[in-house]
């Protein structure tokens, strides 16, 4: 049974006055990891951080229950309020954008999706492309294991930390890549044209997940969207760069989103 995830308040805390987000965390990660990006917005946002099934650690028992976007439907059902802006990263990133593809009514006012990926619908599924989103899951993992080691991560021998990535991959298995490839797949499938909210994009080069065909066919298909290719980004640019990608953000809802301290 999908129940609705719990929603935590991260950042500084908002004066009243500001635009709200709820945040979606990535696969096998934590709603903890959006404070970096939340203590570079500010108090002029009211940011509130999902904690949702496909959190580290979590047994995958909930695919059998429904899809990534029905567990963030439920999720957005229980909030108080419509935020003004989704905010989501990789694989919430796509829970976001299933959700805004499926919605009888838009979920928000716009959303942000910090290094989605997507499969344009005319590209052939093959083993090849099995091996390629291994690959590069294995390098999400790493990465994300790298990110929240930190600074210590930097201090420490990298056969330490290979040993801890291998340790990861080893307790994961293959139900969390199968979980991964199943959104790439979903993702081909999807009626983007039913997108009618701005939508920013931010990826760049140094993220292997979403090559150029792709992204091209992504931001093409969805009918408002804005694209930002960061030459410092990787998976996880949100939380390497805060202030920049947090700029980004706040830069994006000023141009495309109604000014929220305008009285009528």
């Amino acid at each position: 049974m999908i129940t609705a995830s719990r929603a935590y308040p991260v950042g500084a805390g908002a004066t009243g006055t500001g635009r709200s987000a709820v945040l979606v965390h990535g696969l096998e990660d934590d709603w903890r990891s959006w404070e970096p990006l939340a203590v570079a917005l500010g108090s002029d946002w009211d940011l509130r951080a999902l904690c949702l099934p496909w959190r580290a650690g979590n047994d995958y028992r909930w695919r059998r229950e429904g899809t990534p976007g029905d567990w963030l439907a439920a999720g957005l059902a229980a909030l108080p309020d419509t935020p003004d802006v989704l905010i989501g990263h990789s694989f919430g990133a796509n829970a976001v954008l299933e959700v805004l593809a499926r919605a009888e009514r838009p979920p928000s006012a716009g959303a942000v999706l910090f290094a989605p990926f997507h499969r344009s619908p005319e590209a052939e599924v093959t083993w090849r492309t099995f091996e390629r989103s291994k690959r590069v899951f294995e390098r999400h993992l790493g990465d994300g294991v790298r990110v929240r080691l930190g600074r210590r991560g930097r201090a420490t021998d990298n056969d330490i930390v290979d040993a801890v990535v291998a340790g990861a991959r080893g307790r994961l298995g293959p139900v969390a890549f199968l979980a991964s490839f199943d959104s790439y797949l979903a993702s081909g499938h999807l009626d983007l044209a039913r997108v009618d909210v701005p939508v920013l994009v931010v990826t760049g080069d140094g993220d292997p997940g979403l090559g150029t065909a792709h992204r091209d066919d992504l931001t093409g298909r969805l009918p408002r969207c804005t694209v930002l290719l960061e030459v410092e980004h990787d998976h996880f640019g949100h939380v390497r760069h805060p202030a920049r990608f947090g700029r980004a953000v706040t830069g994006f809802a000023s141009s495309v989103l109604p000014d929220p301290r305008r009285t009528v």
